[in-house]
């Protein structure tokens, strides 16, 4: 979702989670500023697992997000 502004990514990111099977894992693309916290924030918030962050280039993030399991 690059270059989409934030809450964006976390909007489609929603979206794409609804249709994921519980332990699937999403991975999402981003270089919206602040986006790091507002993952962090969101995931924390929904139950969801924030598996890893990467780092790809400056600015630019992958975060693997599990659906948690029920």
């Amino acid at each position: 979702m690059r270059g989409i502004s934030c809450p964006g990514p976390i909007v489609e990111a929603k979206k794409l989670i609804n249709g994921l099977q519980s332990g699937e894992v999403l991975k999402l693309v981003s270089n919206c500023p602040g986006i790091k916290s507002d993952i962090a924030g969101w995931t924390r918030a929904t139950g969801l697992k924030l598996l890893d962050t990467v780092e790809t280039a400056p600015g630019e993030y992958e975060f693997f997000i599990a659906k948690a399991r029920p």
